[in-house]
């Protein structure tokens, strides 16, 4: 869950992808193939990085979001795709006019409500989330291990100038404490990584890392039967570039094959939900 300013909620147009400070070299492919991902269809994925990171853009370009949504949106294929933006949008028409500062708790409180909700329906959860709370993380961990779904984190890994240029593109800025708070956390939990996806969220059965050029280049995520995760087509993944000066990187762990469900995920024009 990020932390935005005290100003209201604006809702934007459909954001285009923030302009990276300088260009990165282009990742490794294996030839002839799409480079995506693909996880069990009881699975949480939990789309992890600092405010800015790309999150949301991820979300909206994958899973056809249009970015101001106030539900749960629930895809073609039955995944349920959960940011934290849209508990603020549901909030906002009856706690609007207070300081959002005062009543972030509860767009905090109702995106957790909203995720253990989801996780009854059996299918694939989607879930935005910062990852550098570690009580969410356990919580996360806890609720799936009652529901016997599987974890998979994808980590946007991006610099802390990345994120801060991610953040003023967006138009919702965290302030400089809780930007250098979230940057020091997530340092922290890419050096952890490294041990494996359960050093990430406890009982996680995979982690991949990608750098915000990789995470725009990703072109589908899908769902199959079966267990263990995949990334079709990546060969093996490229580790994201250092961050704050840090030698090395996490890297995909744990992947196993899975075949690729067919088609990908398209969002039914009215198919949301409300829990």
């Amino acid at each position: 869950m990020t932390s935005p300013s005290a100003s209201p909620p604006v809702r934007p147009a459909p954001p285009a992808p923030s302009p990276l400070p300088a260009p990165e070299p282009a990742p490794r492919r294996a030839a002839g193939q799409a480079g995506g991902a693909v996880y069990p269809r009881r699975s949480l994925v939990l789309v992890a990085g600092v405010p800015g990171a790309g999150k949301s853009t991820l979300l909206q370009r994958l899973f056809g979001l249009r970015g101001d949504e106030e539900r749960t949106v629930v895809t073609a294929d039955g995944a349920r795709v959960i940011d934290s933006l849209q508990s603020r949008y549901r909030l906002a028409p009856a706690l609007g006019r207070i300081p959002y500062p005062l009543w972030r708790w509860v767009v905090h409180v109702l995106h957790l409500v909203r995720v253990a909700a989801a996780l009854h329906g059996g299918g694939p959860v989607v879930v935005h989330e910062s990852g550098t709370r570690r009580p969410v993380r356990m919580l996360f961990a806890l609720l799936c291990r009652i529901r016997r779904y599987e974890v998979h984190v994808l980590m946007i890994d991006a610099t802390p100038q990345e994120a801060r240029s991610g953040q003023y593109a967006r138009g919702r800025r965290v302030t400089e404490r809780s930007h250098r708070a979230h940057s020091r956390r997530w340092r922290r939990l890419r050096t952890a990584a490294r041990r494996g996806p359960a050093a990430f969220v406890p009982g996680a059965r995979s982690l991949l890392a990608l750098d915000r050029r990789r995470a725009r280049e990703l072109p589908w995520m899908r769902f199959t039967s079966g267990t263990g995760a995949s990334a079709a087509g990546a060969g093996n993944p490229c580790p994201a570039p250092p961050t704050g000066g840090e030698a090395g990187s996490p890297r995909a762990a744990d992947l196993t094959p899975a075949q690729p469900s067919p088609g990908a995920g398209a969002l039914r024009g009215a198919d949301t939900m409300s829990e």
